[in-house]
């Protein structure tokens, strides 16, 4: 699934593409939603942001666009509906005068009242996100002393979007190693300065690897690891038998929490 800087990226190419021009064809293969497209059609576009991995698109007739890729969803952005490829059909299709965004595969896609988002289930549920500029190591530590949070080991706690919204699987790796924590560490048993060195990891990982998406010039493509590997990087995630970047021993990859994680157990204690 796309992390954080990937949607955060997105939310740019698409804002760039829709923000303050009026959609001039929405189509929506649900038929519900495809009956009230009308609230779409013809409305100026206020903004597109990212929040966590869901795509919020606002237009002026006070509705939001809510969309979410979750493994499979994935965009393709040309200059006209005639460009986009056969094939399946996309799941919706946005157009200005500017061209087209299709999402194809994504299953959550909803309409919502702008003043009323905040009921929507999985925005509910959010944490800090770490690539909201307004979100600092201050109020990440404060967001720690939930006491939910506590007994989890990090290795689950950082794939929790309750904990740190945008977080994701090869972040969770890269965040672990420059804070030089173990992912069998539960929160409750850190110290004041390992509580701090994770805070400042949770916001420097996630913004250098979004930063890394628009100093490169490579196209578009569904395979967003493969892309953050030529862009960002990995110190740890699969380097598998490579030393450690540090030089105390070798990275090692575990299955926790149901995914792959990779670390140094000489250096992340």
């Amino acid at each position: 699934m796309p992390e954080g800087p990937e949607t955060h990226a997105l939310a740019d190419r698409l804002a760039t593409l829709l923000v303050d021009e009026r959609l001039t064809h929405v189509r929506f293969i649900d038929p519900g939603l495809q009956r009230r497209r009308a609230l779409l059609e013809r409305q100026r576009v206020l903004a597109v942001e990212a929040r966590g991995k869901a795509l919020l698109t606002a237009v002026a007739g006070g509705w939001t666009l809510y969309a979410h890729s979750h493994l499979f969803g994935f965009w393709r952005f040309v200059d006209d509906q005639d460009a986009l490829p056969d094939g399946a059909p996309p799941r919706l299709v946005l157009a200005t005068v500017r061209g087209v965004a299709a999402l194809y595969a994504a299953p959550s896609i909803s309409l919502w009242r702008t003043d009323e988002l905040g009921a929507q289930p999985y925005l509910a549920k959010l944490g800090p996100d770490v690539l909201d500029p307004a979100v600092d190591a201050r109020a990440l530590l404060a967001h720690m002393r939930t006491p939910r949070f506590a007994r989890r080991t990090l290795a689950v706690l950082l794939l929790d979007q309750g904990f740190a919204a945008g977080m994701g699987n090869y972040l969770r790796s890269e965040v672990l190693f420059q804070a030089k924590l173990s992912p069998h560490r539960a929160l409750e048993d850190l110290a004041t300065n390992e509580r701090r060195r994770l805070a400042n990891a949770l916001l420097d990982v996630p913004r250098r690897a979004y930063r890394a998406k628009h100093d490169d010039a490579l196209p578009p493509g569904k395979d967003y690891l493969a892309r953050t590997r030529a862009q960002f990087g990995f110190e740890v995630f699969e380097r598998k038998g490579d030393p450690c970047p540090r030089g105390d021993g070798r990275i090692v990859e575990d299955r926790l929490a149901g995914r792959r994680l990779y670390w140094c157990p000489g250096c992340q204690q």
